[in-house]
């Protein structure tokens, strides 16, 4: 295989034509990719409407609806999308993998990649609270208010700042599948993968900036889309046809739409600091003539 040989030149991009870039490999692999978001997706999509589906049908409190379910799905977007990295990292050298292939290896990751991803990054917390604000109708509204506005953005906005400072785990766990842990100090395990990418010189601040625009573009694009359903909607006249409101699975679409985007997004951005910071094309072209000259020889 030759490792210099990538479905995406390897060179430097300003954040911009990252962005760009995103577009047209959403394009390329689109079916593949909506497949794995769908495949990520569902199982939290079955979980939220099951806590908070009330609020949709609650006259009363139907806006909050939207809140908590954005609050939701910025949660669980990077464990969601897990699929969808592997899918992208293996597609970087074989073209197009199988999506099969992919969700077995996702699968077999081990209980801390999910305990990163559940726990840390407070995913099944949030979750909790949910199940608590559901229980707070009978508590009054004082009560549901300190849910909406305190806990649930608390907790959210906690498990961002990890997202934000290191946020590319997934790809650390899943494609370089680096060891946890190790006493060796020549070998490279998890941690000291993840401090040597996330915290050298500059590029705190430079995640920090694209975690907050990235954070700023997926409100953007959710809104997006979302008017973008809802005026099909009026086109093909959907709503006029049934007694039931599809006003709020639009936003959940939406919203699910702009995170698969933004997940191809910080795909590239981490292909992008691997070139900046370490000369992975470079190392690429080197390990691909090694492996020439190895085959020659043998």
């Amino acid at each position: 295989m030759d490792f210099s040989k990538t479905f995406i030149s390897i060179r430097t991009r300003s954040a911009f034509q990252i962005y760009d870039l995103a577009i047209l490999v959403c394009v390329e692999y689109f079916k593949p990719l909506i497949g794995l978001l769908a495949i990520g997706a569902f199982p939290f999509i079955l979980l939220d409407c099951w806590l908070i589906g009330w609020l949709a049908t609650d006259y009363k409190d139907f806006r909050f609806f939207y809140w908590v379910m954005f609050l939701l799905v910025v949660s669980q977007a990077q464990i969601a999308t897990t699929f969808m990295t592997h899918y992208l990292g293996q597609a970087m050298f074989f073209g197009r993998p199988k999506i099969s292939t992919t969700v077995k290896e996702v699968l077999r990751a081990g209980f801390y990649f999910h305990w990163l991803h559940g726990g840390v990054r407070m995913v099944v917390p949030v979750l909790i609270c949910c199940f608590f604000l559901s229980r707070s109708i009978e508590l009054g509204a004082a009560d549901r208010y300190l849910y909406l506005f305190l806990y649930l953005p608390g907790l959210v906005a906690f498990g961002l700042a990890f997202r934000m400072f290191r946020p590319f785990v997934s790809e650390i766990l899943l494609l370089e599948k680096t060891p946890l842990r190790s006493k060796n100090e020549t070998v490279v395990c998890f941690q000291r993968r993840s401090t040597s990418l996330h915290y050298r010189q500059g590029a705190v601040d430079w995640l920090f900036g694209q975690g907050v625009v990235s954070l700023l573009l997926g409100l953007f694009l959710g809104l997006a889309f979302y008017a973008g359903l809802l005026q099909l909607d009026k086109i093909l006249n959907i709503q006029a046809n049934s007694e039931w409101s599809y006003a709020a699975w639009y936003w959940l679409v939406a919203l699910w739409l702009s995170v698969g985007f933004l997940c191809v997004a910080r795909f590239l951005f981490y292909i992008d600091t691997r070139i900046r910071q370490e000369g992975w094309g470079v190392e690429l072209r080197m390990r691909s003539e090694s492996r020439r000259i190895s085959e020659i020889v043998t």
